[in-house]
């Protein structure tokens, strides 16, 4: 056994245990750091902007409880939508904010939101095909997501915008509404229209590939058809080019596998090959399980080659992982309407397989809406609009493991988009 040597004079005795301390404390600060915070915090400075339909939120009139099993409610005084900005970084707790009844918007349509690439900027669409009722207007609205106040900077209205997506480049936003497909450029914060794409089909859900040169989305067969809810029966290909977009392959089924049946929220791989298909509509407690259909890409025409069978009851929406390995489904299944307790579902796939595989499920909230990952791939953030609030899950590899905090935002979450935060915020 050693011991240290001890120095001879009191000062000296002084700085040594001076030094001691410092070298303890040096010590415990570093194992502080290891630790994880017990706040959510990302590697990077991100902004998480949230649409909450109110609508699917309604307040309980605490006079009209009734004595039945189970128990109904009378509800009545709809809250209002709201939006909810989060600002997350490496070294502070989300600083979050929530504004009610400045940004109508719906649950109705794919949960995806589009946002400027600088973070500046978020685009929420709304439209008059609300689930419980008829909302104000058919609108898409330009928020500053830096402002204290989230500010409203302009309001678009839109013939029934369903989904909008900002295009690589940037500058665009696309639109998918009534009429087909508007093209507007983003000027100083205002949306301008660049192109009026008017087609003979009304897209339901759209999404653009990694090089902004081709565009998939879920149609209904001619416009007259778009009162008709979720009346959507193919997938087709279009060709994008400086604001006009042009028609080019339906897609078609290989044979041997089941046909498309109601796709909804389809997603491009960030590689551009493969485009994942949920079957569905969105709809749950059908009872009976969806299909997942992906479309390969790169053979000419695109045609649906593999099948995912029987994921869910309601496949809401998806994200797909940045290295293109792994992509996770929310399912939304029965809810607390339907059953007693109402369960819905994370599905986790492996995408490196041909064809991908489902590896496993996550119990969650109900009903799991907007779902994506954070830019490097190491978190998901996904809404539980039931719950009001957003879950955060740790990624490794092909392991998901949640984060015992959330995120609390405006009541009934119904869209997400992630990107990184304004430098000037």
């Amino acid at each position: 056994m050693h011991y240290c040597k001890l120095p001879n004079s009191f000062t000296a005795f002084k700085a040594y245990l001076l030094s001691m301390g410092l070298l303890i404390t040096a010590t415990l600060s570093g194992r502080a750091d290891e630790k994880s915070s017990p706040w959510i915090t990302t590697k990077d400075r991100l902004t998480l902007l949230s649409a909450n339909d109110g609508q699917t939120h309604l307040k309980i009139d605490s006079s009209h409880w009734k004595s039945k099993v189970p128990l109904e409610l009378d509800r009545t005084n709809l809250t209002r939508d709201s939006i909810t900005v989060v600002h997350l970084g490496p070294d502070h707790p989300p600083i979050v904010n929530t504004v009610y009844g400045t940004v109508p918007n719906s649950l109705f349509g794919a949960p995806y939101l589009a946002l400027s690439p600088d973070g500046r900027y978020g685009f929420v669409t709304c439209h008059t095909k609300g689930l419980i009722a008829a909302k104000a207007g058919n609108v898409i609205t330009v928020v500053d997501l830096a402002s204290d106040e989230l500010k409203v900077v302009q309001t678009v209205s839109i013939d029934s915008p369903v989904v909008a997506v900002m295009h690589p480049d940037g500058e665009h936003l696309i639109v998918g509404c009534a009429t087909g497909f508007q093209v507007f450029k983003l000027v100083d914060g205002r949306l301008v229209l660049k192109n009026d794409n008017r087609i003979n089909l009304v897209p339901d859900s759209i999404d653009i590939s990694p090089s902004g040169d081709r565009l998939v989305a879920t149609v209904t067969t001619a416009p007259e058809a778009h009162g008709v809810i979720r009346n959507v029966t193919s997938v087709h290909v279009f060709s994008y080019q400086q604001g006009v977009i042009v028609h080019q392959h339906k897609i078609q089924v290989r044979k041997g596998l089941p046909a498309f049946d109601q796709p909804f929220a389809l997603r491009f791989s960030p590689d551009g090959k493969r485009v994942l298909v949920p079957n569905g509509g969105g709809w749950n407690a059908k009872g009976k399980l969806d299909n997942v259909l992906i479309i390969n890409m790169t053979i000419d025409p695109p045609e649906a080659t593999e099948v995912i069978p029987q994921v869910a009851d309601g496949i809401e929406s998806l994200a797909i992982h940045p290295s293109g390995r792994l992509a996770v489904f929310s399912c939304l299944e029965d809810g607390p309407g339907v059953t007693l307790a109402g369960y819905s579902h994370l599905a986790v796939v492996d995408l490196t397989k041909t064809p991908a595989t489902l590896l496993y499920y996550l119990v969650v909230e109900s009903i799991p809406e907007g779902i994506t990952f954070s830019p490097d791939g190491s978190q998901l953030f996904v809404q539980m609009t039931m719950a009001h609030q957003i879950a955060i899950y740790d990624v490794d590899a092909f392991r998901l493991t949640r984060n015992p905090s959330v995120i609390r935002v405006g009541h009934g979450p119904s869209s997400m988009g992630l990107t990184k935060r304004y430098s000037g915020k």
